[in-house]
């Protein structure tokens, strides 16, 4: 498979994603047909709850010509490989906040020399042994993303960009913001500051960075910044605001 992250001629290429809060295969599939290049499926707060859903909607995204991305439940070598298994190609683990959680991901995400992933040729990932896939090649079509949402992690990005293996940095302004004591204030200037200045370093530091936010004036940062993935949408926001602008209508003709 071609890099995810360069076009049909090479050139470095602006992933947009959308959120797929619902757990629908779906609106999975429709989210690439619409045009995303992302679908963010999430079993760190559940809305794909198990291993058999998460692998119904890699399997709804890739047919409707998107790249799954999965937010694992944590950093465990089930939790990575797992995700990697049914079919994740990048994957965000949320709450790391030092090197050696960051060098767990790699090490139960990459083959080895990189890592100790086990290894099964009948998985998804694997193409399910249909054709061998040599591990320098799965190593290469998957990106392993550490979340930074927390001070701490800010604190100790050095060291975790430093780890070989990464794909990238995943920022998470939502839990940032609760630390910064602003929680879901994503105008607050010292948010914005510490997004764009871990985005820059990242990319100084030859990984990719992606964040999930509304459009607005922190996507704009982030996107001055260097951030070359970002999850812009949701199924559930859109499906609320639809929704309450259709009973604004209905009730407005009561009036």
């Amino acid at each position: 498979m071609p890099d995810i992250f360069t076009d049909s001629n090479g050139r470095p290429r602006l992933l947009w994603g959308a959120a797929v809060n619902t757990g629908s295969p779906r609106v999975a599939e429709m989210a690439g047909r619409v045009g995303f290049d992302i679908t963010w499926l999430e079993m760190e707060h559940a809305s794909a709850p198990d291993l058999a859903a998460a692998e119904a909607l890699c399997v709804a995204t890739e047919a409707g010509g998107a790249i799954p991305l999965i937010r694992a439940m944590g950093y465990r070598r089930e939790h990575i490989l797992q995700a990697l298994e049914v079919g994740g190609r990048v994957i965000v683990v949320p709450m790391v906040n030092d090197a050696a959680a960051a060098r767990e991901i790699v090490r139960w995400g990459k083959f080895r020399p990189l890592g100790e992933r086990g290894y099964n040729t009948r998985s998804r990932a694997a193409g399910f042994g249909i054709e061998l896939l040599s591990m320098e090649r799965m190593n290469a079509e998957n990106w392993l993303f550490p979340q930074i949402e927390t001070l701490e992690a800010v604190r100790n990005l050095d060291e975790i960009i430093a780890v070989k293996g990464l794909g990238g940095l995943f920022i998470g302004p939502g839990d940032l913001s609760c630390d910064l004591g602003c929680p879901g204030d994503m105008t607050d200037s010292r948010l914005r500051e510490i997004v764009c200045d871990c985005i820059a370093r990242a990319r100084s530091a030859g990984l990719h960075a992606s964040i999930l936010v509304n459009p607005g004036p922190l996507l704009d940062a982030a996107l001055a910044a260097g951030a070359d993935l970002c999850i812009i949408a949701s199924d559930m926001g859109a499906i609320i605001q639809v929704w309450r602008e259709q009973l604004r209508i209905i009730h407005s003709q009561d009036e």
